[in-house]
């Protein structure tokens, strides 16, 4: 079962499962791979840390149904052509996986889902050899999560922060099916190989239930590229008052140095501590320097300025060079971040006027 995806964020990219039916015995059930519990301890922390632990919990179909229905999300079931025994197979290991000391698994967002277990029970189950399509879409991991992110512009805009240069390796069809849509596109056309015969993996296809599509465009009034657009004009116009004028404040500095610094120790946190492999190798460390934070308050200290202001120099220089360095990263650098490394370019080359008037 594919279900589609909704405005909340654990749900923007959808959600599969595995409904086993048998109206004989009046058995309906869906295993569920995707269950989880904020009330867990330390949950937010732990899944930051990437060692959040999920679990296969089995339901009733009306009961998934009904939570879905009124959530809005769309239900399509793929009937897989699969021999008796197969089935059995497919059932006796889910019920066994759905076992206390069984279920729990520690997830990993693109390699190790809800959507990635359910083609791995299947493609482990079956007595054939289950041939999925080889040709991809040709996106990295990135690419493919933004697809869905877009939705909420500013959950897209964090997690492209905190994604390293692993989410930049173009993703095989294969790995594709982290996605529910592309696991459902992809059981569509696979097939299984039996005895030398081959037959199509998915027998029938059912619409259980057609909810409206979550759309969103990639711009829109609470981007936050048009909002950082908006800001960097405001700093720019700010600064070039305060050049004519010849009266400073540094409110404006101080506000970016706190973000470009807290936004460095967060990631360096990051690749220090957490266990997800996709975060780790991030270059957005290359803009957003750690000492800006230990800078901003040693810049509080007016005696010190006339030394300290040589640290501005350095920083304009580092910004400077980043922009065509960048082009040449091994990471997608998107363009709300340009737009946070011109706003403190722009105040740094500002502090760094006094190189002109010393000539």
């Amino acid at each position: 079962m594919s279900c589609g995806p909704s405005d909340l964020v654990h749900a923007i990219y959808g959600h599969t499962a595995i409904r086993v039916h048998d109206p004989v015995k009046q058995w309906d059930v869906v295993f569920n791979y995707g269950v989880f519990s904020f009330r867990e301890p330390n949950f937010v922390y732990r899944f930051a840390k990437g060692n959040a632990n999920y679990l296969l919990a089995p339901e009733r179909f009306n009961q998934f149904y009904q939570e879905y229905i009124q959530n809005g999300r769309s239900i399509r079931e793929q009937v897989l052509n699969l021999t008796q025994n197969e089935k059995q197979s497919i059932l006796n290991f889910l019920i066994d996986n759905a076992k206390p000391e069984n279920r729990e698994y520690r997830y990993n967002f693109f390699m190790d889902n809800c959507a990635t277990r359910v083609r791995d029970v299947v493609e482990n189950t079956v007595d054939g050899d289950v041939k999925f399509p080889m040709e991809g879409e040709g996106k990295t991991f990135r690419q493919h999560a933004a697809e869905y992110q877009k939705i909420l512009p500013w959950t897209n805009f964090g997690i492209q922060l905190v994604l390293g240069s692993p989410s930049d390796e173009v993703a095989s069809a294969y790995q594709e099916m982290f996605l529910p849509d592309y696991l459902f596109q992809h059981f569509a056309d696979a097939t299984i190989v039996r005895n030398g015969k081959q037959v199509p993996l998915v027998k029938a296809t059912n619409d259980l239930y057609d909810a409206e599509s979550v759309h969103a465009s990639w711009l829109t009034i609470h981007s936050p590229e048009l909002i950082l657009l908006g800001l960097l004009i405001l700093i720019f116009w700010t600064t070039i008052r305060q050049l004519k004028s010849g009266r400073i404040r540094y409110g404006i500095d101080y506000v970016l140095l706190l973000v470009h610094g807290t936004i460095g120790l967060i990631l360096a946190w990051f690749f220090l501590y957490s266990e997800h492999p996709a975060m780790h190798a991030n270059y957005n460390q290359l803009w957003a320097v750690c000492l800006n934070l230990p800078f901003l308050f040693l810049w509080l200290v007016k005696k010190w300025r006339p030394v300290l202001r040589w640290y501005w120099v350095a920083l304009s220089a580092w910004l400077l060079l980043f922009f065509p360095l960048s082009i040449f990263l091994p990471q997608e650098i998107v363009p709300g971040f340009y737009l946070l490394i011109a706003m403190l370019l722009v105040r740094s080359l500002f502090h760094s006027r006094f190189l002109l008037d010393r000539k």
